[in-house]
């Protein structure tokens, strides 16, 4: 195992590359088409994986369908709901809005009574989608349209999530990885266009060369190292930061701005994500309350 401070290293580039993920995407889908980015993105993936794809091949029915069930929601649905919201608004909105996704994986598992959760939960959420209110009526560049493509790639991730949790398949890793991103680019072969991005430019590949080694790759390996040096809980808080860089970036790069509304709104959902989690307490909890989130495995910044 690795020690703290490298871990803590480890902890800090997740940060920076996930959260510069929503900028780096956004330019790749100005170039490319949301759908054909994934499709590239995740081939690349499993090609790049395939070492530990061949050491773990799933042979029961409940790993096949599991991963099957899994690639098709946490990358073919949700991630063609991510690439096409940052393709229609800004990063930073679908950064803060994403940031729901812990909240709406409880509230899954709350309406399956796959878990108790007590009143600071739902404060928590009112809060959180007070917030959307806010920085989705605030944008004005990117629409209501992005906004909700958004928050609906946050849905699908945390119904990943409760699949990540429910199937318990044996591959792991990046083997899992592997896996699930070849299901995934396999469900959206449908709608490629097999634009040759070899041909566009280092504006389209350069995107895609960062999804697949420091995102996805790295960015996997290096959150499997913190959860185990450092735990679940601290590891988990990093999640918070990553839409303050991802606006930062968003800022620096692209020129985004975030309005009074919107910054007021992504604060609001910050804090109400944290109440839900258990991690503020405004008040003291009564005898239901659970504190801490349930864990969202794997890429969980796109």
């Amino acid at each position: 195992m690795i020690s703290r401070r490298w871990a803590g290293v480890g902890m800090a580039l997740i940060v920076l590359s996930w959260g510069a993920n929503y900028v780096i995407t956004k330019i790749g889908v100005g170039r490319l088409a949301p759908v054909d980015f994934v499709f590239w993105r995740f081939l690349g993936t499993s090609v790049v994986t395939l070492p530990w794809m061949v050491k773990a091949v799933p042979h029961t029915r409940r790993d096949i369908v599991g991963l099957a069930l899994m690639g098709l929601v946490g990358v073919s649905l949700y991630q063609w709901l991510f690439s096409t919201a940052l393709h229609l608004t800004l990063s930073a909105n679908v950064a803060f809005l994403f940031n729901l996704s812990p909240l709406l994986t409880l509230i899954w598992q709350r309406l399956t009574r796959k878990a108790n959760v007590g009143s600071h939960m739902w404060w928590g959420a009112a809060l959180s989608f007070v917030g959307v209110a806010l920085l989705a009526g605030a944008s004005i560049k990117g629409g209501y349209l992005g906004d909700l493509f958004a928050i609906l790639a946050a849905g699908s991730w945390s119904a990943f999530a409760v699949m990540t949790d429910r199937f318990q398949v044996s591959v792991k890793g990046l083997a899992q990885t592997g896996w699930i991103s070849i299901v995934g680019a396999i469900g959206v072969l449908p709608f490629v266009s097999f634009e040759p991005v070899w041909r566009m430019g280092t504006a389209t590949w350069m995107p895609l060369l960062y999804t697949i080694f420091f995102v996805t790759v790295m960015g996997l390996s290096l959150w499997q190292n913190a959860v185990e040096t450092a735990g679940a809980g601290r590891a988990s808080l990093m999640l918070y930061i990553i839409p303050l860089v991802a606006a930062l970036a968003g800022w620096i790069i692209l020129g985004e701005r975030l309005s009074v509304g919107e910054g007021v709104g992504a604060i609001a959902i910050l804090v109400g994500v944290a109440w839900a989690d258990g991690r503020l307490s405004f008040r003291g909890r009564g005898p239901g309350d659970t504190p801490g989130m349930p864990e969202v495995q794997g890429d969980a910044t796109g």
